[in-house]
């Protein structure tokens, strides 16, 4: 039988990115994850689209099973390469997408396809015609004026300046009537962080939806972005270390720092999502979310059903402590704050 020539509309030297570090577990990929055989891609240049990974602007007629025709509108996406540690930082951030959708995470949907022998993790675009996305960084630039902001960003010193009532002020300067609302899901989306243990939330990693016309409500965007989490660029060897010494994971686990702090003081990922939760009752729902132990139970049916060959035995099983401890951690924080006020 002939194989069909895979059809796509693609710039001359456009095809592949350049791929800096190759993670050390290797698999015939194409076995795993399907190939993308009808797209198109587009430069990013004008979306204003950021990060490290090499990333093209893709569109796609993939056929979704259920839909009622083939002949579907195309679907939109920002589709990268994974180029720190090829291919396997695409598929943990597959992974997180997924951890995401069973917590109920309101989370940018994703896929993981081949395009042009590459994998690639590819983000559904998620923003409509008449929406544009206002980033964290410009919500607080308008809260501190732009050189204030652009003086802090540049010393790095975001995540030791800007505390949570901070962030919760520039958010009602800016969205007065529809602040609680988006600070709730930018609380869901530090919890998530939390669970997921995310290192690189700063204020490009998030942000608001704006509607053009005045009719719409502004929103909370997807949360988008979430690659630098659960070992992405750890090698196999470091993986069996961490597997069978419980104190280079809690290290590991400690490592990880929020992007905000508590009242210029520091305060890790589990001792902020505590305080949120003794201090802003309204939130509590919320938090609560991320403490539900079934939520893990169906992270782990998920994992086994769709990423066990798409990585180690002992990455699987790394990935699967870390969730646990990390979640059972938080809950011991917001069991601790509902004992002190009596709650239990």
């Amino acid at each position: 039988m002939k194989r069909k020539r895979r059809v796509a509309t693609i710039r001359p030297g456009k095809t592949t990115k350049e791929v800096k570090f190759y993670s050390d577990f290797e698999i015939e990929w194409d076995e795993h994850i399907p190939v993308l055989k009808k797209f198109e891609l587009e430069s990013v240049d004008s979306l204003s689209i950021s990060g490290d990974a090499p990333k093209d602007f893709s569109i796609d007629r993939e056929y979704r099973p259920g839909h009622r025709s083939r002949q579907r509108p195309s679907d939109k996406y920002i589709a990268k390469v994974g180029s720190k540690f090829y291919p396997l930082e695409s598929v943990i951030e597959q992974l997180i997408t997924r951890i995401g959708q069973c917590f109920g995470v309101v989370i940018a949907d994703s896929k993981l396809r081949i395009l042009d022998g590459q994998v690639r993790f590819l983000s559904r675009y998620f923003l409509k015609r008449d929406e544009q996305l206002t980033h964290g960084a410009e919500i607080y630039e308008y809260s501190l004026g732009k050189e204030n902001y652009k003086e802090l960003s540049e010393k790095k010193e975001e995540s030791e300046f800007f505390t949570f009532e901070m962030t919760c002020g520039a958010i009602k300067g800016l969205f007065p009537e529809d602040a609680e609302r988006i600070i709730a899901r930018y609380v869901e989306m530090l919890c998530f962080d939390a669970i997921i243990g995310h290192n690189d939330r700063h204020p490009y990693n998030w942000g608001v939806i704006v509607p053009i016309k005045k009719s719409f409500k502004p929103r909370f965007s997807p949360v988008f972005d979430t690659a630098r989490a659960l070992f992405w660029n750890i090698p196999e060897k470091r993986v069996v270390q961490m597997l069978t010494d419980g104190n280079q994971l809690g290290k590991y686990i400690l490592g990880c720092s929020p992007p905000i702090c508590w009242e210029n003081k520091a305060a890790d990922f589990f001792e902020l999502i505590g305080l949120i939760w003794r201090e802003f009752p309204v939130f509590r729902k919320h938090v609560e979310k991320y403490l539900d132990e079934a939520a893990l139970g169906r992270v782990s049916l998920m994992m086994e059903a769709e990423f066990r060959p798409l990585m180690s035995t002992e990455r699987f099983e790394l990935i699967e402590r870390c969730l646990h401890r990390r979640q059972d951690r938080l809950i011991r924080v917001v069991s601790e704050m509902k004992r002190q006020e009596g709650l239990l």
